[in-house]
């Protein structure tokens, strides 16, 4: 295994919490403990915002020639790379996820997004504005501040990367806070920075509950923003906690996407793409396709195909490649997707796939489960499970599909299926989500801006032109070029 850091870093430093508490990372597939890890109180998260206040304030990091900000950066993304088997281990082994996942998708996702924002420091450009011929008007894009960055335990590296990418880029000092479920890769990813040269103070790494360190640091007077991505009812209470300073928030909270397939849909993809979208990390992704909307003529064999392809999936021990499905990441979250089925059920939803289901309230291996026969109106269709459980829905008219897609707080994603460009193109269109996949079109691009609907949130992830406007202030500067004043009054 990896060696982990245990302590917090913070202002180029690895440094004890003054807490007198801690939590204990442990592997959900076996219960084994793999760290003790210090949980932050307010006075640590004073520590760390205070080291990247000094570091924006005074230090050489926003003021640093772009292009070599872009060279950290680059490094970083490079020594990832290097790292990608320890690093894809640690989340294998902190939260249950697949090697086959972490290693194939998620840890080169986070070297590639921070790649790609390598390039994006010496581009962030203002603009000229035409005017009057005796002044000249300039708008300047400079770095924020420190950013306060929260990010939850399904894709622990993945997450950090995404935040930290645009956020530095940008100019800004951050404090990342990840979730103390798994915060084990993001202390592997400040020793990295470290170790490439960033300077003291730009990235600090806490860990610790949301309650305390969470609070403590969206109320903390030195933040300027906090970007956000995790359950929208903790959204919610961070808007109200932001109100103290008017700090800018960006938030990426849950989904409940609707797969749409119409009845010229290339079944043989279908199956494939659903099956990917709610059971890859046993459905513990915002974006999971968690509700099948079906042609009432495709119902009966669709259904049968994808039940056939879900009992073929194995699942087993997370750090076998041959694994398709590892565990959920805790057994609290085990126990709330339970108690989601039992609701269906009783709500009257057909149970048509399922497994074993241990009774040991510490295992956390959960199988696929299939509902059938759902009417949107059941929670299980309104309500995120954020688990491996999927709700079938049928419908008889495109117009009716897109109701009951749009039937939902939450429009973070929606897929669409269909072999007719022009329905499909009109579809997306209605469906009130920001981000649309068209026949499993939808691989995560640096490039490309990532927005919520309704519930779901505000502001983008990810994107240039966007991750400028977020992360950077606006400063407007009108030069007058007239040598004698109009005076005033007369």
């Amino acid at each position: 295994m990896p060696a982990w850091p245990d302590k917090m870093y913070i202002d180029g430093k690895w440094v004890d919490g003054r807490s007198e508490t801690s939590w204990t990372i442990t592997n959900p597939a076996t219960r084994e403990p793999l760290a003790e890890i210090a949980l932050a109180n307010a006075s640590d998260v004073d520590l760390a915002v205070t080291a990247a206040r000094r570091a924006f304030d005074k230090g050489e990091w926003p003021r640093m020639d772009p292009l070599q900000r872009g060279r950290l950066l680059y490094k970083l993304a490079e020594r990832i790379r290097e790292s990608a088997e320890d690093l894809a281990m640690t989340d294998t082994v902190n939260i249950g996820k697949p090697i086959r996942d972490t290693l194939g998708f998620d840890i080169p996702c986070g070297a590639d997004v921070i790649e790609s924002y390598a390039g994006l420091p010496d581009k962030i450009a203002g603009h000229s504005y035409g005017g009057l011929p005796d002044n000249v008007t300039m708008q300047f894009r400079e770095p924020m501040g420190v950013i306060a960055a929260i990010v939850p335990w399904n894709y622990p590296m993945t997450n950090a990367a995404i935040k930290l990418a645009p956020i530095l880029a940008c100019g800004n000092t951050v404090v990342l806070k990840p979730s103390e479920v798994s915060p084990l890769s993001a202390l592997m990813l400040a020793k990295m920075a470290e170790e490439v040269g960033f300077p003291p103070g730009v990235i600090n790494v806490i860990h610790g509950t949301g309650a305390e360190a969470g609070t403590a640091l969206v109320k903390h007077p030195g933040i300027n923003k906090i970007a956000f991505t995790g359950r929208y009812e903790t959204g919610a209470q961070l808007m109200e906690a932001a109100k103290d300073g008017m700090k800018g928030v960006l938030l990426e909270l849950g989904g409940k996407t609707p797969s749409v397939v119409f009845p010229d849909a290339p079944l043989d993809h279908v199956v494939n793409g659903v099956i990917t979208g709610i059971f890859c990390h046993l459905g513990q992704i915002c974006v999971a396709g968690s509700r099948l909307l079906v042609h009432e003529s495709q119902h009966d064999e669709l259904l049968e195909r994808i039940i056939a392809k879900a009992q073929s999936l194995k699942q087993g021990d997370p750090t076998d490649p041959e694994m398709h499905l590892g565990c959920l990441a805790t057994p609290t979250h085990c126990d709330f997707v339970r108690n989601r089925v039992e609701q269906a059920k009783q709500e009257g939803a057909r149970l048509v796939l399922s497994g074993d289901i241990s009774d040991d309230p510490l295992d956390c291996f959960y199988p696929p489960t299939i509902f059938d026969q759902v009417s949107p109106d059941m929670a299980v269709a309104k309500e995120e499970v954020f688990g491996p459980v999927l709700s079938v829905m049928t419908f008889k008219t495109e117009e009716e599909a897109i109701r009951i897609a749009n039937d939902s707080d939450f429009g973070l994603m929606a897929n669409i299926w269909s072999t007719d460009g022009t329905r499909a193109l009109r579809v997306a269109r209605e469906l009130q989500a920001g981000r649309i996949s068209i026949n499993g079109g939808g691989y995560l691009r640096p490039n490309v801006p990532i927005y919520g609907y309704k519930k779901s949130g505000f502001g983008a992830e990810l994107g240039f032109i966007e991750a400028a406007h977020e992360f950077c202030n606006s400063k407007s500067v009108i030069y007058s070029l007239a040598t004698e004043k109009s005076p005033w009054p007369e």
